[in-house]
This record gives C-alpha cells, structure tokens and sequence, in this order.
C-alpha cells in the first residue's frame, strides 16, 4: 500500500512539473513573439471593442507609466474610468486616486 502511494505522489509531483514547465515555455513564447505595443493594441481592442475591464485596466496602467504609450495621465484616467464602469473596483479606486493627485 505505502509503494502504491509513494508511487501516486510521485507521478502527481512530476505531472506539476511538467505543466509548470510547459506554462513557463508558453510564457516565454508569447513575450518574445510579440512587440509590447501589439499587446497594448490588443488590450485596447478588447477594452473598446468587448467592454472588458482588464483590457481597459491594462491600457491605463501603460498611460499612467509611460510604458510603452506616452504618458498622459488624462488618457489613464479615462482608461480607468472605463474598467471601473466594466466592473473593476480597483479601475474606481485609480480614478479617484488620479484625480485627486490632478487637484
């Protein structure tokens, strides 16, 4: 009994290797393939296009910072504002936060 065990943790522990590793390689692929404003765009289009917050969330963030898009704080509020109206309290919470910097 304690072999069968041994052995069932054992192929367990090497399965979540396994997936662990193939989730890294697809990680890895998906960076080096595509150019950061491809993804910003994508973000955008899924933000616009299907109203969804972490595609708005996203595109503020890159505003915001200056990563990637220029930076315009108005721009990232308004991406704010909209993943707040998709849902996203954290969205609500960087509008607030901005604007009240702005002040």
């Amino acid at each position: 009994m304690k072999k069968i065990l041994l052995a069932g943790v054992l192929l367990l522990g090497m399965s979540m290797a396994a997936i662990a590793e193939e989730k890294d390689e697809f990680d890895d692929e998906f960076s080096e393939d595509m150019d950061p404003m491809e993804v910003v765009q994508d973000f955008m289009d899924d933000c616009n296009n299907a109203k969804d917050y972490y595609g708005c969330f996203s595109v503020a963030m890159k505003y915001e910072t200056g990563d990637v898009l220029e930076k315009d704080i108005s721009k990232a509020i308004e991406y704010y504002q909209k993943s707040c109206e998709y849902g996203s309290e954290v969205g609500c919470n960087k509008v607030k936060e901005l604007q009240g910097q702005a002040k």
